[in-house]
């Protein structure tokens, strides 16, 4: 029997790899029937840059194929400061994403 592969996760770890930033920074989580990608922020004051390259490289790949997600911010308690960034997708609509990946079908 086929093994279950991430199509998108090795994706975007690849794509981080091209852009220079470490393959490790996006961390997948599945939770029940949630795929969550998080996102750390490095800095002590501001946001790191390498927080919006993934966040526009999860933008660049996933808007265009149709499926949905949502997007938050954590900050620290009791300041201004970015903790981190999770992308959310529910376990079917990520499910979709990879089948999509899986067999070139890149229309939304």
């Amino acid at each position: 029997m086929k093994q279950n592969h991430d199509y998108y996760q090795n994706l975007l770890k690849r794509l981080c790899k091209a852009h220079n930033i470490s393959p490790r920074k996006p961390r997948f989580e599945n939770i029940e029937d949630v795929v969550i990608i998080h996102v750390k922020n490095h800095l002590k004051e501001g946001v790191d840059l390498e927080c919006f390259k993934i966040l526009n490289l999860i933008y660049q790949t996933v808007v265009p194929l149709g499926i949905k997600f949502n997007q938050q911010l954590y900050l620290y308690p009791n300041g201004d400061r970015l903790d981190r960034v999770t992308v959310t997708f529910n376990k079917n609509d990520y499910v979709l994403l990879n089948k999509k990946l899986a067999v070139g079908d890149i229309s939304n």
